[in-house]
């Protein structure tokens, strides 16, 4: 495991590598922490940590058993056993040894008195900064939310955007369509007056495009810049009593306001809603896309996935991986058919009566 250091003072710039770097990040909340994530299908830090482990060891297995030719980080504050506990513990082995470099970083970029449903919605900042911290300033960076599966690493890495921008997956949200569900700035139209409020170089009528959080991609030096200028904008936000509970409302922002220039790399990843209950639009043509984000899957396919790698059946995955189709079908991308719906939900009974059988145990 790679400790962060203390930076020092600042030597030769190093040696450009131009293989990608894929990052991918974790705050593994403290017990006494609030936080509530209805899609994580759990609750408590040990499960919930242990749940996002489950989706970065998948993630992994669509890069590595692809021979995906990119290094893999993964930014975490806390990897010790005692709050992983066994199976988080477990995780964290398999997913070092698909040479991972798992790098430790602390939460400095918290927001005070987050919502207990964003209580980690900064720390992608400090993932920014422990990951470019060393590399040089020209070097591919691909940050992603750990429920991601890398269909077409090849077709994503060839879509690094300019020196000048951050690549991220816009979000066609209508204006007003409240995201955040907390009042505040949560829609595209608000976002666009804030910018204007606060001197945007734009028009303040415009209605920005929404910013997703699940990729950002660019040089190491175009992802400093960001983490700076959010640092910033979010100080100058809160001295004006303004509350961004989320990372996206904020790089939003920073898009609204011409501070960093966002591309849009939707035409190679996509956020794809599954299952029933949900009110998205259905993505076109899906599996035409290098990388899913599939927030839905947690705790089904991609945690069926993670199962297989720790039981050691890496070739069944790697067939389904290497064929789109029978990716879309794993990942309940293409949709669900009634066998299958019964399928994932007679999964999720058969974990809770685990669960439960396993409580009961330690009672015993």
């Amino acid at each position: 495991m790679h400790q962060q250091d203390n930076p020092g003072p600042i030597g030769p710039e190093p040696a450009i590598s131009v293989r990608p770097l894929v990052v991918l990040y974790l705050y593994v909340h403290e017990r006494a922490e609030e936080f509530v994530y209805p899609s994580a299908r759990s609750t408590g830090t040990t499960r919930v940590a242990s749940r996002y482990l489950e989706c970065a060891l998948a993630q992994v297995a669509s890069l590595r058993l692809r021979d995906a030719d990119c290094d893999i980080a993964l930014v975490i504050n806390d990897t010790r056993r005692e709050t992983l506990g066994r199976r988080g513990g477990e995780l964290i082995e398999c997913i070092e040894r698909h040479a991972v470099d798992v790098i430790a970083a602390p939460y400095a970029h918290r927001l005070e008195h987050a919502s207990p449903h964003y209580v980690a919605s900064r720390y992608v900042l400090d993932a920014i900064v422990a990951a470019t911290r060393g590399e040089h300033a020209d070097r591919p960076l691909w940050l992603t939310d750990l429920d991601c599966i890398w269909v077409a690493p090849e077709k994503v890495f060839a879509a690094v955007p300019s020196a000048s921008e951050v690549g991220c997956v816009f979000i066609g949200y209508p204006p007003d369509w409240d995201t955040v569900k907390l009042g505040g700035y949560g829609t595209r139209r608000r976002v666009g007056e804030l910018a204007g409020e606060l001197g945007s170089a734009g028009r303040g009528d415009e209605v920005p495009p929404w910013v997703g959080g699940e990729l950002l991609a660019g040089s190491a030096a175009a992802l400093r810049r960001l983490a700076a200028e959010a640092e910033r904008l979010d100080t100058r936000c809160s001295q004006r009593g303004v509350a961004l509970a989320t990372e996206e409302e904020l790089l939003s922002l920073l898009g609204a306001m011409g501070i960093v220039r966002f591309s849009d790399l939707s035409f190679v990843a996509r956020r794809i809603q599954t299952g029933r209950r949900h009110e998205a639009t259905a993505v076109e043509q899906p599996l035409s896309l290098g990388l899913w984000h599939l927030p839905s899957e947690k705790g089904l396919s991609l945690r069926r996935a993670a199962d297989r790698m720790l039981r050691g059946q890496a070739d069944r995955l790697r067939a389904d991986l290497e064929d789109p189709a029978r990716a879309g079908a794993m990942f309940n991308v293409q949709g669900t058919g009634l066998p299958r719906r019964v399928r994932d939900d007679a999964w999720i009974v058969a974990q809770k009566l685990a669960m439960l059988r396993a409580r009961l145990a330690g009672r015993a």
